[in-house]
């Protein structure tokens, strides 16, 4: 991975997730950690494209996954992540962290972005290291982990859709730009969730 982390001497991006019930959350983003992630997220959030979105995964007091159950992006963006070859993205997943989802591929992540919530070992062994953290949640995080509890299936499907009103970022006027990359032909959409032992398999 060739690409280098921006240097930011400015404020952070903030954003703000709206639900349709007035649930909100928000929290800071990351551009010096995850360029690209922030950039993509920033793109879709301003462009309206999680308008309408939901919490598609839960695993409760684990992780929330947010996404657009009926809308896909026709790109994709590399995960700035130390697994997948990046050495600039050198944060540390805690309670509140915000990370880039992917599937099967490193280079296959769209849309979808988690929540980290609880720092407890096997949560972070899952996740640091293999999926790009871009923000952290400074407002909200005793909703989130409501929300996650509110009732899934075996495979972390929530029995009700908690639909997103909007997700916008304040970027103070400026831009942040973004690569994408073509969708890997091997990629699985596949998502585990295995709640029996609290473990998370979100792809490899």
């Amino acid at each position: 991975m060739s690409r280098k982390a921006a240097k930011i001497t400015e404020e952070l991006p903030v954003f703000e997730i709206l639900f349709e019930n007035s649930f909100r959350l928000s929290g800071e983003l990351y551009p010096g950690l995850a360029p690209n992630a922030v950039g993509n997220f920033i793109y879709l959030a301003n462009s309206g494209f999680y308008d309408g979105a939901a919490i598609t995964l839960v695993a409760p007091g684990g992780i929330i996954l947010m996404d657009h159950p009926e809308k896909t992006v026709p790109y994709c963006i590399e995960a700035e992540c130390e697994l997948n070859g990046c050495d600039y993205n050198v944060g540390h997943v805690c309670t509140g962290s915000v990370c880039f989802f992917h599937s099967t591929h490193y280079n296959s992540g769209k849309s979808g972005f988690f929540i980290v919530l609880n720092d407890d070992s096997r949560t972070v062994r899952m996740v640091e290291g293999a999926y790009a953290l871009f923000g952290q949640l400074l407002e909200g995080l005793q909703l989130a982990d409501m929300l996650s509890r509110t009732g899934s299936d075996d495979n972390g499907q929530p029995h009700v859709l908690h639909r997103i009103k909007r997700i916008r970022v304040e970027t103070g006027g400026r831009e942040f730009p973004f690569e994408t990359c073509p969708e890997p032909e091997d990629t699985i959409d596949r998502v585990i969730l295995n709640q029996d032992d609290s473990d998370l398999f979100l792809g490899d």
